[in-house]
């Protein structure tokens, strides 16, 4: 290990040079914070608010977030690592990577283990298992493989870290805009990229400072998105888009969906020519069979009497009455809205579809 340690070739430390101070002092924030969360969880969640340190759907503990995923809670819009730039391999500053501690702890070590784990730390190969990804927009580094040496480092006030990085982009603050709204007595914030995608602030203590930091502006809600009431049901059913870690709400796609909404209430209110047999009547089958079978009986009567004697004429008056309730239930001589009728689907016409459809609006992209 010694003769490792000889060889081992002296690595550049990761060029931090043009970012500003206060993003660094940002970056260097979001990472003690993740630290700090990670140690106050050590032995569970209980000391913790829900959805601050890994609970799963179901609200089981499964350990802490991975860095990627805390990182996505604070900052929204966070983009997944589809296409990211291999950087090289750097020497980086502990105190700027966002980890994971779940697997060990450094108290888990023995003397022998901790001793072979430092000398691997300090070897030409120090960089193998490790893929880091760097956001020079914040100034910080998230770890997904080689995630628990972070708190050992920190814990052993070891400096830097030798680990194989890559760029990870992130949205610059004039692309964000965030909204404070109300319903009752909730009170949200929401971030909106591009005009277009919108996700909610989940730790606002945490996130309005960074994003105040980051440069991120707030404003009044536009009349040009949809009404914040409907927004507020859309986030119960938040999609996918884009490359984004968490999914969030196409408001263009929601407008679109109240336009067409519109368009069919407004299809559906449209007077049309229909019977009585064609509503949406209680109990109008019931009349119509037994004025049918009625006014079939009154028929073979009439005809077995050729309609004389006081059968014939009672049987003629009774077959003339239930034909013509029969004629006025079957004739569409009423001017009501679609809605009345039976079968009624909310559904507008294909061409008044095709005319209400908005032009297409090209957002830029999300990275």
């Amino acid at each position: 290990m010694e003769n490792e340690k000889e060889q081992a070739p002296l690595l550049p430390e990761l060029p931090l040079k043009g970012i500003p101070q206060e993003i660094l002092r940002l970056g260097k924030r979001l990472a003690d914070t993740k630290y700090q969360i990670d140690m106050l969880g050590k032995t569970g969640w209980g000391e913790l608010t829900a959805n601050l340190h890994g609970l799963e759907a179901s609200g089981e503990w499964d350990g802490p977030d991975d860095a990627l995923t805390f990182f996505s809670k604070i900052f929204p819009f966070a983009m997944l690592p589809a296409e990211t730039e291999p950087l090289g391999i750097f020497r980086v500053p502990t105190e700027r990577v966002i980890g994971r501690s779940w697997r060990w702890w450094p108290d888990h070590l023995s003397a022998t283990s901790e001793t072979k784990l430092l000398e691997h730390l300090e070897g030409p190969h120090a960089a193998e298992s490790t893929s880091w990804y760097f956001l020079p927009a914040l100034g910080v580094l998230l770890a997904a493989q080689g995630q628990s040496r972070v708190n050992y480092c920190r814990q052993r006030h070891i400096p830097f870290i030798t680990a194989r990085v890559s760029n990870l982009n992130y949205p610059p603050a004039d692309r964000f805009r965030l909204y404070h709204v109300t319903k009752g007595q909730t009170r949200q914030s929401w971030v909106v990229l591009n005009d277009r995608y919108l996700q909610p602030v989940l730790w606002p203590r945490i996130t309005l400072p960074a994003l105040t930091t980051y440069g991120v502006h707030s404003g009044s809600w536009p009349l040009t998105f949809p009404p914040t009431d409907r927004v507020f049901s859309e986030l119960y059913n938040p999609l996918p888009a884009e490359d984004f870690v968490a999914p969030c709400i196409d408001l263009l796609a929601v407008n679109e969906a109240i336009k067409t909404e519109a368009l069919a209430a407004k299809w559906a209110q449209k007077p049309v020519k229909m019977a009585l047999s064609d509503m949406d009547i209680t109990n109008i089958w019931p009349v119509s069979l037994t004025l049918s079978f009625f006014f079939i009986l009154s028929l073979v009567i009439a005809g077995v009497t050729a309609g004389e004697g006081w059968a014939g004429c009672i049987s003629l008056l009774v077959c003339g009455m239930a034909g013509s309730l029969l004629l006025f239930l079957a004739s569409p001589v009423f001017l009501v809205s679609k809605r009345l009728r039976r079968d009624f689907q909310p559904e507008a016409p294909a061409e008044e579809a095709a005319e209400a459809q908005p032009p297409e609006v090209t957002a830029p992209a999300g990275g």
